[in-house]
């Protein structure tokens, strides 16, 4: 009875360690398949009626493509035009025309001719608000590609001049992204949307942030900053290969 009690015991170690190994591999397998890596977590920080964020938006987009697999960018909305500072784009307008040629120059983008008659004749009022409250619209509906329709709002205005003050200029765009146009508006109408709007100024000012566009990369201790105004993707992307790379070999 004690022998075959013994057998049936080694039998029985057998057997579970033999599930275990189905279950979860070798240790080796267990850590490099099991186990996945969490994705480094970056902010970024922009305003739709921001140049420079305008500029930085193809930037932005290659970030978001090239390194869905290995990074989290969020976009949030820093609310810069609001308040007092909502008024007559003509207000704005000489400094604005005098720093577009540094501005194509130095980030590739161009601003069309009819933003260019807008700024000159100068009645349009804006506002940061609804745009803002757009982008977080979408994000209810996707998950993806967030970074993408922020900035197509921007190239419709700095290149077209859409009125952003009307919400079928979204519902347009969002169409261009699978979402159904009426859908798109019922929701720009709801006060929740709203909410989630200032609630990001509200966040991008606690996290400390003064001018955009502003990239944020997550540590252990809070946030730093990656990069404050236009930044080549070059010099981002070499930055994100290096810390990847470090983070590989932990």
């Amino acid at each position: 009875m004690i022998v075959y009690s013994i057998q049936l015991m080694k039998k029985s170690i057998l057997y579970i360690s033999f599930l275990v190994i189905i279950v979860f591999g070798t240790s080796s397998g267990f850590n490099h398949s099991l186990i996945k890596k969490e994705k480094m977590k970056l902010i970024y920080i922009y305003d739709p009626l921001c140049g420079w964020c305008y500029g930085f938006g193809p930037v932005a987009e290659k970030i978001e493509q090239n390194y869905s697999e290995t990074v989290d960018l969020e976009i949030i909305s820093g609310g810069m035009i609001m308040g007092d500072r909502i008024a007559p784009v003509g207000n704005m307008a000489e400094y604005i025309l005098s720093a577009i040629p540094r501005l194509q120059k130095t980030t590739g983008v161009t601003f069309g001719a009819p933003y260019i008659e807008l700024l000159k004749e100068g009645t349009y009022v804006t506002s940061s608000e609804k745009p803002s409250v757009a982008l977080c619209v979408y994000k209810s509906f996707k998950a993806d590609r967030r970074v993408e329709f922020a900035h197509s709002i921007q190239k419709s205005f700095f290149v077209e001049a859409k009125d952003l003050n009307q919400d079928s200029v979204y519902a347009n765009i969002a169409a261009k992204f699978g979402i159904d146009r009426e859908q798109f508006l019922t929701r720009m109408q709801e006060p929740e949307y709203l909410k989630q709007a200032h609630a990001e100024f509200k966040r991008a000012a606690d996290l400390g942030v003064t001018g955009f566009p502003t990239l944020l990369q997550k540590q252990q201790t809070g946030y730093v900053k990656l990069s404050e105004g236009y930044t080549s993707y070059e010099s981002i992307e070499k930055h994100l290969q290096k810390q990847l790379k470090s983070e590989g070999a932990q």
